[in-house]
């Protein structure tokens, strides 16, 4: 599931998201990474900071309603 890159990087395939997270890879693409992920991979720093910009995008939502 998690592979390790030359730079010590952990990348985790966006299909094995999907199939952990009950998620199609379209959706999250287009949710997380606004379909600008090329790669079929990506870290988990990227991931990390896709997820954390997605709660506070949501949750400044629920706010303003």
């Amino acid at each position: 599931m998690l592979e390790k890159t030359n730079q010590d990087q952990e990348l985790i395939s966006l299909e094995s998201l999907a199939t952990l997270t009950g998620f199609p890879v379209k959706m999250i693409k287009e949710e997380l990474f606004s379909s600008e992920v090329a790669d079929e991979k990506v870290s988990l720093d990227e991931l990390r900071k896709a997820m954390v910009s997605y709660i506070d995008a949501t949750m400044l939502e629920e706010t303003d309603s």
